[in-house]
Formats: structure tokens, sequence, C-alpha cells
């Protein structure tokens, strides 16, 4: 009898020592798996930010500013997972200037969600781009843009169409807070069923998007829109933000195979050739900067002759555009979505 005890009392402690070790494991294990999905990942290089792509998602963290000096540098996100990238008050600038542009951009986002964000509320952080495209979205990704600046300064005229964010298939682009897009020619183009919500809080924070904008004294600035619309199945969500574009000064630019002539008013923050894909959240309205009401209305502008190298543009297109003629302090011709 006593032996059959001892052996039931050594079975149970077997079976609540299992237990322990059990539950010990569970709660090891469980707290080691929420560890290592929410490591944050410091990129301190230019290689670190081209193997970003390498990761299954995650969260990264800029530690220092990084200079891409070669496109074998540059970032495509192909994985369908989400990435969230910190620009942490950093910069992240492209110095390359080699030969005539094609489509390149320092960030492609062909699967998955990207969002890109800064979270020092003192320092800028800033995507600086020199290519033809500083951000480029396509198939069925997302890009949220968070209290951070895209910024194309394609100065040298390497491009006819230099873009901030460039939007395409069933892209999705979400501007939040007080982001910030910026470029020497068209701040975000819209292709195909792509499509962009703006909105911030209150007046302010709100999305500053402008077109036209160069740092450069004395560059030329391409004329360009704040939002350009191309296709009538994109969509425009506007809830809030700040959209502007500044006039191009009269400008040739020669070259060995190609004369192009630019006479541009730059009259257009928002440039949609359908008229029809702008969509004003539910009690607002657009404003220009002396506070009247900005209607959408057309205007028909002298489109010179074309040939495969030469160009020659007066005026704008002649498309619908929502417009204004008011310049705000900092010359721009922008409009501001207002709650009524």
């Amino acid at each position: 009898m006593r032996s059959e005890k001892r052996a039931k009392s050594f079975a149970g402690r077997k079976i609540l020592t299992a237990l322990v070790l059990a539950f010990v494991c569970i709660v090891f294990c469980g707290a080691f798996s929420v560890n290592a999905y929410a490591k944050v990942h410091k990129i301190k290089s230019a290689k670190g930010w081209h193997n970003i792509s390498k990761y299954k998602g995650g969260t990264f963290k800029l530690t220092k500013d990084i200079k891409l000096t070669k496109r074998s540098q540059y970032l495509t996100i192909k994985k369908n997972k989400k990435y969230t990238i910190d620009l942490n008050g950093h910069n992240i600038t492209t110095t390359y200037s080699g030969v005539a542009l094609e489509n390149y951009s320092p960030l492609v986002i062909k699967k998955g969600t990207v969002i890109l964000k800064n979270s020092k509320k003192n320092k800028k952080g800033i995507f600086y781009s020199t290519e033809t495209t500083a951000v480029l979205v396509g198939g069925k990704s997302k890009f949220y843009l968070k209290n951070a600046t895209v910024y194309n300064n394609a100065t040298e005229f390497r491009s006819n169409l230099p873009t901030g964010i460039y939007l395409r298939d069933k892209a999705k682009c979400y501007l939040q807070g007080n982001s910030r897009v910026l470029s020497i020619g068209n701040a975000i183009v819209m292709f195909n069923n792509a499509q962009l919500t703006a909105s911030g809080t209150g007046h302010s924070p709100y999305p500053y998007i402008r077109a036209g904008f160069s740092n450069i004294q004395g560059a030329f600035t391409h004329y360009g829109s704040g939002i350009n619309i191309t296709s009538p199945s994109c969509k425009v969500t506007l809830k809030s933000g700040s959209i502007g574009t500044k006039a191009s000064p009269p400008a040739n630019v020669n070259s060995y195979f190609s004369t192009i002539e630019y006479q541009q008013s730059g009259d257009f923050p928002v440039y949609d050739k359908n008229g029809n894909s702008l969509k004003l959240a539910p009690g607002y309205v657009y404003l220009d900067f002396n506070g009247n009401v900005v209607p959408m209305s057309s205007s028909f502008d002298y489109l010179g002759a074309s040939a495969a190298y030469y160009l020659k543009l007066s005026g704008a297109n002649p498309d619908k555009r929502l417009t204004t003629s008011v310049k705000d302090n900092e010359g721009y011709y922008t409009i501001f979505v207002w709650k009524k």
C-alpha cells in the first residue's frame, strides 16, 4: 500500500512539474515571440537602407543621416508585408547625378504596406531625391506618410516630369498629420486606379503639398501640379491639406538632342484632366489664401507643336483644373481644404 501511495505521489509530482514547466515555456516563448516581432532594426548606412527589403516586414529606425550614392543602394519592397520606417529626425538623400534619368526611385513599393514616418517632433525627417521620382507606389500596395517630408529636387532637368510621389495601378496613398510633399515638378501624380487620401487633425497640422519647389536659387523650376490626376478611375479624398504650385519662369533648355521651351502660368494646384475625380470630405470647402471659396473651373490655353525632340509649351494643357489666381506669402498659388 505504501509503495502504491508513493508511486501515485511521485506520478502526481511529475504531472505538476510538467504543467509548471509547460506554463513557464508558454510564457517565455510567448514573450520571446512578442519581443522578436517588436524588435526595431536600426538603419545607419546605405546598405542597411537597401537591405530592408530582405526582411519580411518589421519596424526600422534611422540612427543617422544616410546618403545614397548609387542606384544599387535604393530600396524596392516586393513582399506583401508591413514595413514601418521611422526617419527619427534624420534625412535620406540621393546624390546620383549620372546619365539622363529614366524611371528610377530610391523607394519603390510593389507589394505590401510601407509607413514612412518621423517620430521626432522638433526635427524634420526628410526623404530627399534627385531622381525622377522620390517614391514610386504600384500594384495594390499602400503607402503612408506620417509627419515626414518627401522632397524631389531633380534640378539637373534630367527628366520632364520629376515627381514627389508617383501612384499607379491600384496603389493607395495616405498623407497624415504634418506630412509634406515637395517637388520641383509635380508633387503627386496619379494613374490608373490609384487612390489618395489626405487628412490631418483640424486645421493644423495638415498635409502640405507643393509643386515647383526648389531650394536652389536660380534653378530652373519645372511647371507642375500639387496633385496631377491623369485617369478618371483615380480617386482623391481630401479631409485636410494645403495644396499649391509656384509659377515657372520662362526658360529655354538646349542640348544636342533637344530644345525645350517653357512659358508656364503655374496656376493649377490640382490638375484634373477629367474634372470629376476630386472629392472633399463632408463639411469641407476649398479656400484660397484670402479665404475665398475656390470653384472648379476650366480654362483653355495654347498648346504648341510637339515632335520627338522638340516640345514647346505655352500656358497649360486645355483641361479642367481646380485653380486659384491668388498667391500666398510664399509665392505659391495655394488651395486650402478647410472646414466650413
